[in-house]
């Protein structure tokens, strides 16, 4: 019996989010973020709400981009590794940890499976790039990335920050068009939660989540699995 035929469009979609950061790499970090006053206060407050998780131990980052988050993780963990599709902003990532706690694996997300469990697991800017249609198998995935008393940290953006996107209406998964400083101009998911919403649907998945919300723009989520 042959199995469900693959999703072209929304593969499509997901191919040109992966070359938009291979190809934002270079600028991203004078591009982002928006308000750099603002985010500089907001990232001190997500900074002291991840610190007050503990990320101790074997840590994983999930599409870790330039390394903004890995050189903080680094600072706590006794490993870190760092995943990411975009081998330019890999290259980025490694110049910014220069530590060998630190390990880089290139891979899609949506492909790479972990070879061990990780006592704290981190995306940030991450989730809202996970389609609809993979949200329950990714977070399977973040599941089988844990120890048992593994915990989670999540940080990304609120449904506020849509009035400042430029929406790409008609794709397969809620998406944005970005341009870069190039003039290039690429579509990438963006699925923005509201807490309420957020936290019903990852209860439903077994979690137990806490949700913070940090100024008009962010937030944080800390999650374990529940108890079975």
């Amino acid at each position: 019996m042959l199995g469900p035929m693959p999703d072209t469009d929304l593969e499509g979609l997901l191919a040109e989010q992966i070359a938009y950061y291979r190809t934002r790499a270079a600028e991203y970090d004078a591009t982002y973020p928006l308000d750099a006053r603002a985010d500089a206060d907001a990232r001190a407050q997500l900074r002291t709400a991840m610190e007050r998780f503990a990320p101790y131990g074997r840590v994983l980052e999930l599409a870790c981009g330039t390394g903004q988050w890995t050189v903080e993780l680094a600072r706590h963990a006794t490993t870190v590794t760092a995943v990411d599709a975009a081998p330019e902003a890999l290259a980025i990532c490694r110049r910014r940890v220069a530590d060998a706690a630190v390990q880089l694996v290139e891979a899609d997300l949506f492909a790479w499976r972990p070879r061990e469990r990780y006592d704290f697991v981190f995306f940030s800017a991450w989730l809202s790039h996970v389609p609809p249609q993979r949200f329950d198998a990714f977070w399977d995935l973040v599941a089988d990335c844990l120890t048992p008393a593994g915990r989670v940290f999540v940080i990304d953006e609120l449904p506020a920050v849509a009035a400042v996107d430029r929406a790409a209406p008609g794709q397969p998964a809620p998406a944005v068009r970005r341009a870069l400083t190039t003039g290039q101009a690429f579509r990438a998911v963006k699925v923005l939660y509201a807490p309420g919403e957020l936290r019903a649907r990852l209860t439903a998945l077994g979690w137990d989540v806490d949700i913070e919300t940090v100024g008009w723009r962010f937030f944080c989520a800390s999650l374990r699995r529940g108890e079975a």
